[in-house]
C-alpha cells in the first residue's frame, strides 16, 4: 500500500510508491531487469526490511503490527539463494513443518524435484553441511523450494527460486508448482517465460515503480521493455564476429 523504500545513506529510493493487491488464490508474478528493486520487495512481506513509508498488508494488517512468529508462520519464502543449515536434508525440508510426516516430506521433495535426496550417501539423514556446501546450486534451490512447499503458507514468496535448473528440471518444477500453487497466494519473482506462465498477473518493476501490469500475453503485446525482457535470444557476441571475419 504505497510502499516505498530506501537502504540507508542510499541518494534514491529503491521502490518508489508500489501498490499491489493480491487476492486470496492469486499468483503474481513480478519481472523487471536487474537491480529494479524486485528481491527488496519481496523481502518487506516476511519483513527481512521495513518499508521506509508505506504499508504491507496481510489480511487488513500491517505486517509490522503482527507477532514475528506468527507472520513467519503465515509467508513462506524460497530465494534464489537458497539459506540452508549444516543439518540433515530432512532437518532443513522440516524446518518450517516439525511436525510433518514421512509422506508429506516426500512429497514435497517430490513436487520439488529434490528426489535426488534419496540417494545421497545417508539419505535424509545425510548432512549437507553450512548452507548446503555439498550440493550443487540447483539442488540447494530445490531443497529449500520443498522447505517451503511443505510449510503450506498462506502467502508463498518465491524469488527466482529456479534460477540455477536446468530447462528440463525447471520445466518439471513448474509443473508442479502449477498444482501447488492453486490454492496459495504467491508473490513470485522470475526472469524466465516458462516460470511467468505460473501468473495470474504479471507486473513489471521498472525504476522502481510498478510501470505496467496485465497477462503474460497483454504485456507481450503492448510493452517493448517486457517483450525485450522475455525474448530469450542472446545478444550476439562480437568477438565471434571477428573470429568469423
Amino acid at each position: 500500500d504505497h510502499v516505498s523504500f530506501s537502504y540507508p545513506g542510499a541518494a534514491e529510493p529503491v521502490l518508489r510508491d508500489i501498490v499491489l493487491d493480491l487476492t486470496p488464490g492469486q499468483t503474481l508474478v513480478l519481472t523487471g531487469a536487474t537491480g529494479s528493486g524486485k528481491s527488496t520487495l519481496l523481502q518487506l512481506v516476511p519483513r527481512l526490511a521495513d518499508a521506509t513509508s508505506g504499508s504491507v498488508r496481510l489480511d487488513g494488517a500491517d505486517v509490522r503490527d503482527l507477532p514475528l512468529e506468527r507472520l513467519r508462520q503465515a509467508v513462506g519464502c524460497a530465494f534464489e539463494d537458497a539459506t540452508l543449515f549444516s543439518a540433515s536434508v530432512r532437518e532443513n525440508v522440516m524446518f518450517g513443518a516439525p511436525d510433518a510426516d514421512e509422506d508429506a516430506v516426500e512429497a514435497a521433495l517430490t513436487a520439488a524435484q529434490a528426489r535426488f535426496a534419496f540417494d545421497l550417501p545417508w539419505g535424509l539423514d545425510t548432512r549437507i553441511g553450512e548452507q548446503g556446501m555439498a550440493l550443487s546450486g540447483g539442488q540447494r534451490q530445490r531443497i529449500a523450494l520443498a522447505r517451503a512447499i511443505l510449510a503450506r503458507p498462506d502467502v508463498l514468496i518465491l524469488d527466482d527460486p529456479l534460477s540455477a535448473l536446468d530447462v528440463h528440471t525447471e520445466e518439471r518444477v513448474t509443473r508442479a508448482l502449477h498444482r501447488i500453487l492453486a490454492g496459495s497466494t504467491a508473490l513470485v519473482v522470475a526472469h524466465r517465460p516458462s516460470t511467468v506462465a505460473l501468473a495470474d498477473t504479471v507486473a513489471l518493476l521498472s525504476g522502481g515503480v510498478i510501470a505496467a501490469s496485465g497477462s503474460h500475453r497483454q504485456l507481450l503485446a503492448t510493452n517493448p521493455e517486457y517483450a525485450a525482457l522475455m525474448d530469450p535470444t542472446p545478444l550476439p557476441n562480437p568477438l565471434h564476429r571477428e573470429a568469423s571475419a
